[in-house]
């Protein structure tokens, strides 16, 4: 059963980063307590989307689609978009709820709910953001504010168009499931990372 709901994107943690944001220039309070977004692809040839997504990312095991939606993955009450993690503790610890998403354009009202957007998962193609506003419909614009992650099936060829992105890239093995932790990792490190640098008020802060 998936974790109990909990309001905000995250929990307190006493070793996180200050809750003071004094002195801190472009600090961005609308982040703070918010849950991170990531957005997965729509695509039905996509080995990850809303429908299995959970289970990789939350519980790091790849479940192909078509199993999941034989099991009924795709009813209201079975689909599951919100998942509890624990951050590295290099970066403060703490717990934090994040969101799937496939269909941005109709979520993400404004600009305020796109830097909520921590991570994207690229089918490959450009056509996947070409009705996204903004910079956001440029790949190499949105990489630069959000973290790309690339899943490929072993033996699929790599989309040409990832050359020219900055997006990390994983194959996942279609009969050793023994492996899907090392994807995992590695998505769950650049995310890590990236928020890090780029979006460290979504992170667990101190405070009452």
């Amino acid at each position: 059963n998936p974790p109990p709901k909990r309001k905000g994107g995250s929990s307190r943690s006493s070793h996180g980063r200050g809750g003071d944001d004094s002195g801190r220039s472009g600090f961005r309070q609308h982040l703070v307590g918010k849950k991170p977004i990531i957005v997965l692809p729509k695509g039905m040839t996509a080995p990850l989307t809303i429908i299995n997504a959970h289970e990789f990312f939350g519980k790091r095991r790849f479940v192909p689609r078509d199993v999941m939606l034989k099991q009924g993955g795709r009813n209201k009450g079975n689909l599951v978009t919100s998942f509890q993690r624990k951050v590295n503790a290099r970066l403060g610890g703490g717990t934090l709820e994040y969101e799937l998403i496939d269909n941005p354009k109709q979520r993400l009202k404004s600009s305020k709910d796109w830097d909520r957007v921590v991570a994207v998962v690229a089918l490959g193609a450009s056509w996947q953001f070409k009705d996204w506003p903004g910079i956001y419909s440029n790949p190499v614009h949105l990489f630069g504010r959000a973290f790309g992650f690339y899943v490929g099936m072993e033996g699929t060829k790599i989309p040409k168009d990832l050359a020219a992105w900055a997006v990390t890239r994983c194959v996942l093995s279609r009969d050793k499931r023994g492996l899907d932790s090392v994807s995992y990792a590695s998505f769950w490190n650049g995310v890590d990372e990236f928020m890090s640098i780029h979006k460290p008020e979504m992170l667990p802060q101190d405070g009452p």
